[in-house]
């Protein structure tokens, strides 16, 4: 496959990946993750790891993740990089928690890079202080 045709499956499983995000279907998001996925958060949340290794701890973080809050993530941006494995976003999040009903929207900016047809890292930057009014009411 050369870098464009990589490029362009990337892309698609990218696409892919963020429409069954608003499903809340852990298990079939994991299907896009590789064994090895970092998830990074560098200002995440009170309470939060800002680094979380591994698909089986990504997996367990995100489950209690997904068990507050329903969302969708709506990409406004994709930045394609030299490396046709390699992504910048921008997205917003529409949503409410389940354990209030209060809205939940924030604003993204995310590394992504692919292996093998499989992300690798998932880098997200976000307005930590709307997550931490949001979900600090809840953990």
């Amino acid at each position: 496959m050369n870098a464009t045709q990589k490029r362009t499956a990337n892309l698609d499983l990218l696409r892919a990946y963020f429409d069954l995000i608003a499903t809340g279907d852990i298990d079939q998001l994991a299907a896009y993750w590789a064994d090895d996925l970092v998830f990074e958060a560098p200002f995440s949340y009170t309470g939060t790891p800002s680094r979380t290794e591994g698909k089986k701890e990504i997996y367990a973080r995100l489950s209690n993740s997904y068990g507050m809050v329903k969302m969708a993530f709506h990409i406004t941006e994709i930045y394609e990089l030299t490396d046709p494995d390699a992504f910048i976003l921008e997205y917003n999040s529409t949503g409410h928690m389940l354990g209030t009903g209060e809205q939940y929207n924030n604003r993204y900016i995310t590394l992504v890079r692919f292996q093998n047809s499989k992300m690798i890292l998932f880098r997200e930057f976000y307005d930590s202080k709307i997550t931490d009014a949001a979900f600090g009411k809840l953990i």
